[in-house]
């Protein structure tokens, strides 16, 4: 037992060791990585007393370069602290010394004023700070008895300081958030994950990284018009639904707490900022799972008004936005006058909603829609916002009957849209080979009308060739 016991404790400090080891390989400062790695190698080799000497250091380090970084980004708070250090760097050693012990007594002040650190790092490091001096004057405790530091506290004190500022970029709390809202509000936004997730998320610290989530949720779910945001509440919402998409591939709990803070006041919201909320965010794990039953019920009798339309009316937008929901199984489940509002709804609407979310749900419903259409500009209209979109969704079968659909309707086929032809069989390269014959009773249909038969003839071969 005690064999085992020990075997035990052996596995549990080799995983705390890979563990640590990782948590340095991250450390921010290229320049910097060499010193904790002393640091680390202190704590393994038994030097308990080098490691906290050598931590301690390394968050000094750390913190000066950070607030230069800040000062040259125009931080007065950063100003007295650099300029210090350049006196310090252009004095002689017998005034250097004083300046950066000066400096070091009141580092992680300006970091706290910097919020390079919050309330409670800052105690942290005081603790760190505390023991190193400590360690490098082991004779100064009231007996006159050397201190001699445990590893557990090198350890731990390591692990705080990287934890606390080691494995951080330079970023502020609330200044990490305004330039998170001045890079969504800008005019040139492009939506790229990958850059958005690497600045805003991956490199900012845990208590900054939920405040950019939390804003990201709020302007997503509300819609709110902010004097200061100078583009359309509804635009500026649909950007934050995207950063929220991303936020949530990289944590999906932290998302999904942000969404939930704001579920008591889209309670209270109006009925058409509920409506864009679903239709924004309807597929997001985070939203649906935080939507309570009051509000649930509400939207669905909201969706079942839609469905409820005269015939021949339009929808807007938010609701073609939130009937496309009708594609995901949850919501099916959770909404479930969506199915029954989709299928009441006349052809223009639907294929208003198939152009939301184009989803293989909406493949079987494709005939039906080219079946009704009552004139070229509406088949037109049905080809673009359904059909294509959906066609590498399309098995042959289904094909076959969109195919036959369109060529026994005189409104959409044949000579009136031979460029769609050629689209749809190029959009629908992954049925292969057998896709091929669907369009020879469409090529005999057409025979007569040399330019119509060319173009498609040509525009199919030239599809096989491009394949092979």
């Amino acid at each position: 037992m005690r064999s085992f016991r020990r075997q035990l404790g052996r596995a549990r400090r080799r995983g705390n060791m890979i563990d640590l080891e990782e948590r340095v390989n991250r450390v921010f400062n290229p320049d910097l990585r060499p010193l904790v790695s002393e640091a680390y190698r202190c704590y393994v080799s038994g030097l308990a007393r080098g490691a906290i000497v050598l931590t301690w250091t390394a968050v000094c380090a750390d913190l000066i370069a950070k607030a230069q970084i800040l000062h040259e980004e125009g931080e007065s708070h950063a100003k007295d602290l650099v300029a210090d250090v350049e006196r310090a760097q252009g004095s002689a050693e017998s005034e250097a010394i004083p300046i950066m012990l000066a400096l070091e007594k009141t580092l992680l002040d300006t970091a706290e004023k910097l919020e390079l650190i919050d309330f409670t790092q800052r105690k942290q490091l005081e603790r760190i700070r505390d023991d190193r001096h400590l360690c490098a004057h082991p004779s100064i405790r009231p007996l006159g008895e050397l201190y001699e530091p445990t590893m557990e506290y090198a350890r731990a004190h390591l692990v705080a300081a990287l934890e606390a500022v080691l494995i951080h970029p330079p970023s502020q709390g609330r200044k990490i958030v305004g330039s998170f809202l001045k890079h969504v509000v800008d005019p040139g936004f492009v939506y790229d994950t990958e850059y958005l997730t690497h600045t805003f998320f991956d490199r900012v610290r845990p208590s900054a990284r939920s405040k950019v989530v939390e804003a990201a949720a709020k302007f997503a779910v509300l819609a709110i018009e902010d004097p200061a945001i100078k583009i359309k509440p509804e635009k500026f919402a649909d950007r934050m639904a995207k950063c929220l998409r991303s936020f949530a591939e990289r944590d999906a709990d932290l998302v999904k707490k942000a969404v939930a803070k704001q579920m008591a006041r889209l309670e209270t919201a109006e009925p058409s900022v509920q409506l864009q909320a679903l239709g924004r965010l309807g597929d997001l794990p985070a939203f649906w799972a935080s939507l309570g039953t009051p509000v649930r019920n509400l939207l669905n009798a909201k969706i079942e008004t839609i469905g409820n339309r005269a015939p021949y009316k339009e929808i807007t937008t938010a609701e073609a936005e939130a009937l496309a929901l009708v594609a995901h199984p949850e919501l099916r489940a959770t909404l479930p006058a969506l199915i029954e509002a989709f299928s009441k709804l006349w052809y223009i609407p639907r294929a208003d909603i198939i152009a939301q979310r184009p989803d293989p749900y909406f493949t079987p419903f494709l005939p039906a829609l080219l079946k009704d259409v009552g004139s070229f500009d509406r088949g037109q209209e049905v080809a673009e916002k359904a059909v294509l979109p959906c066609a590498g969704f399309l098995t042959l079968p289904e094909l076959e009957q969109v195919l036959t659909e369109w060529n026994d309707n005189d409104q959409c086929w044949g000579r009136a849209m031979p460029g769609y032809l050629v689209e749809l069989y190029t959009l629908t390269s992954h049925l292969g080979e057998g896709r091929r014959r669907l369009w020879t009773p469409i090529l005999e249909d057409v025979r007569g009308d040399e330019r119509v038969f060319n173009l498609i003839a040509s525009g199919i071969g030239s599809t096989e060739a491009s394949s092979t």
